[in-house]
């Protein structure tokens, strides 16, 4: 595992962000966030650093979509960001298509 990343992950552990709602964050540890999950995203994205995980990565993606939504960015940015975590949830094997839902509520309905 590359150094860098430990060091992030470390960063990333001790940050208030872990303990704290991100709203109540300063605006400084907001952007302190915001710096430390970009570095372990681009980090999980070299399979030099970690397996890629994309379930991993969606999770980091949506935490930059709520921060960037409460440091209140500029509105593409946000949508991006959560347009990415949705983007590798799919990637990873989780159907959030329409055709699914319908799939498994009709399930659902004939088990009854």
């Amino acid at each position: 595992m590359d150094i860098d990343f430990k060091e992030n992950i470390i960063r990333l552990m001790q940050h208030p962000i872990m303990s704290k709602p991100i709203h109540e964050l300063t605006s400084s540890e907001q952007s302190q966030a915001c710096e430390i999950l970009e570095n372990l995203y681009e980090c999980s994205m070299d399979e030099n650093c970690t397996q890629i995980d994309y379930i991993q990565m969606s999770r980091l993606r949506y935490a930059l979509g709520e921060l960037a939504y409460v440091m209140c960015s500029n509105p593409e940015r946000i949508i991006r960001y959560l347009l990415f975590s949705l983007h590798s949830l799919e990637k990873g094997g989780i159907d959030l298509s329409l055709n699914k839902w319908a799939e498994l509520v009709n399930l659902r309905q004939s088990a009854e």
